[in-house]
């Protein structure tokens, strides 16, 4: 069986277990949704590693619009472990096969400010972190954490356990109206040691931002929730109209590799989504609220994939198009 076959397959399993589990319970218990990821993790579904003779963004747009359908929560955690493990690959780490192995998330964003957000002493064997990670995702679900920090005028990226223990200090997770079982928490980081063995990289201040990749990620993911929303309307012309849209938008950032452009295709493709969700709401009435159905989640999801990764320029974009 060839490697695309083999995860190809291994999405239909996926798919077919995640059907077991309430899509509403994926949103709001972190149990739940655990149990999803852990599903899609045994079933190789982010290995990207072991399909090296395939493009990782044809892989990554077949896995997103599979699973989003079932749990956007899950595609956001999903988003996380891919981002781990392409950081630990393109940085040669060398113990990466070792957390190949695990669950990482990341808490690294925060580089992108222009001050000092973690900052360390150097120690025997490692270094000592001070500072607040804010939004980190996955608590009781990842089993690692990749946390970036600055250190002698350097940023780094280091993996450690999630876990509460000395030094780190889990602050209560933020009530939110979607993802809410993603179990997204703050972190008080208090001389919290980590070893030098699990520095991932290594480069001078402001590497993060300057060499971000242009990623297609979100746009995957808010077509995966188009994709669900569309098999839950009921009306046919709006179902036929809708999938016309979004297929010519889905196109249209397949194909183009500039970056202001998949900029502006994203905010094409949110406002196509939401016109689409909230007229199918419309004509299938009141029962569009009940808790159970998919449109009224797939509503708040457009919105938690949207909200994140936003830089001024892309909410300028936001703006300029409502005026």
């Amino acid at each position: 069986m060839s490697l695309e076959k083999k995860f190809l397959n291994n999405i239909k399993k996926t798919t077919s277990q995640l059907k077991t589990i309430p899509s509403h319970k994926m949103d709001s218990d972190y149990k739940a949704l655990k149990k999803a990821f852990d599903i899609a993790y045994e079933n190789e579904l982010f290995s990207f590693h072991k399909y090296p003779s395939h493009s990782p963004e044809l892989l990554k747009f077949r896995l997103f619009r599979k699973i989003t359908p079932y749990s956007g929560s899950l595609s956001f955690l999903a988003i996380q472990i891919l981002a781990a493990n392409a950081i630990m690959t393109k940085n040669n780490f060398k113990r990466k096969e070792h957390f190949f192995k695990k669950k990482c998330g990341i808490s690294i964003n925060h580089l992108r400010d222009n001050k000092t957000v973690v900052s360390a002493k150097k120690c025997q064997g490692g270094y000592k972190l001070n500072g607040k990670l804010t939004w980190a995702s996955g608590y009781k679900i990842f089993d690692k954490l990749l946390i970036g920090f600055h250190y002698d005028n350097k940023e780094y990226e280091v993996l450690a356990k999630f876990k509460k223990k000395k030094g780190f200090n889990i602050v209560e997770a933020p009530e939110t109206f979607v993802g809410y079982s993603l179990n997204t928490v703050n972190i008080e980081l208090k001389d919290f040691f980590v070893k030098e063995e699990n520095i991932v990289s290594s480069h001078e201040i402001g590497h993060y931002t300057k060499n971000k990749s242009l990623s297609k990620t979100v746009h995957y993911a808010l077509y995966g929730v188009a994709l669900g929303a569309i098999e839950n309307i009921e009306n046919e012309k709006l179902k036929k109209e809708s999938k016309k849209r979004i297929n010519k938008l889905k196109d249209a950032f397949i194909e183009t590799q500039n970056g202001a452009y998949l900029d502006q295709i994203r905010i094409d493709l949110f406002n196509t989504i939401q016109d689409i969700i909230t007229t199918a709401m419309i004509l299938n009435g009141g029962k569009s609220i009940l808790i159970e159905k998919n449109l009224q989640r797939f509503y708040r999801e457009i919105i938690m994939f949207n909200s994140n990764g936003l830089n001024s320029h892309i909410k300028n974009l936001f703006l300029e198009k409502f005026i």
